[in-house]
């Protein structure tokens, strides 16, 4: 019968995410009852039991200032992230953790419904992937033809109507949007699109 596979502890714990000094992993496994630190390799049956115990007490940050001064009041350990990516704040991406900042507020405010006029067709599918249906979504194009009827509808269905100025936006388009739970933005990221959502849930909307 064939031994069954082992991986390097390193390694294993680069791939969950995990970088700095393994000492204090080790010992988090030694208590677990899971490995001995003397040991190089584990099991690969045991990723998920080792995966389930370092999030259990480590949370991994990347080099951001403002992504290690949030991770200090999250109450674990923290630790530099293996990678950017792996990150538990920002996930490697400004954009990714300001929509989940945008995410978070709107459920605070008891928000489902979001309508983003403008932004390029990169854009509004990068926003669109990063809320993951999170959000009910209505995004339309600002270059397209639209009426007053069509504006109006949205404007009723949406707890929140972003205008997305500074992308690819027809003046005729954009004013068609009235009412107070429309927004308007001047720049075009989606970075600040997200934190012009959080400002409004902050500061007062339908």
């Amino acid at each position: 019968m064939a031994a069954e596979a082992t991986v390097p502890k390193e390694t294993l714990f680069r791939s969950l995410g995990f970088g700095g000094d393994r000492a204090p992993y080790e010992e988090a496994l030694r208590a677990a009852g899971l490995s001995r630190p003397g040991k190089a390799g584990i099991l690969a049956s045991k990723t998920e039991a080792v995966r389930a115990v370092l999030e259990e007490r480590f949370l991994p940050a990347c080099g951001r200032g403002d992504c290690r001064g949030e991770a200090a009041a999250d109450g674990r350990t923290v630790v530099p992230a293996s990678e950017p990516r792996f990150c538990a704040l920002c996930g490697g991406s400004a954009n990714q953790r300001a929509v989940e900042g945008m995410v978070a507020a709107c459920g605070a405010r008891g928000w489902r419904r979001l309508c983003v006029v403008g932004g390029s067709p990169n854009a509004r599918k990068a926003l669109e992937g990063l809320v993951a249906g999170r959000l009910d979504l209505r995004l339309v194009d600002g270059t397209a033809s639209r009426n007053g009827a069509q504006a109006a509808g949205d404007v009723a269905w949406a707890d929140l109507v972003v205008i997305w100025g500074g992308t690819q936006l027809d003046h005729r388009v954009s004013q068609l949007y009235r009412g107070g739970n429309v927004v308007s933005l001047a720049r075009r990221s989606v970075q600040e699109a997200a934190r012009a959502v959080v400002r409004a849930a902050g500061g007062g909307g339908r």
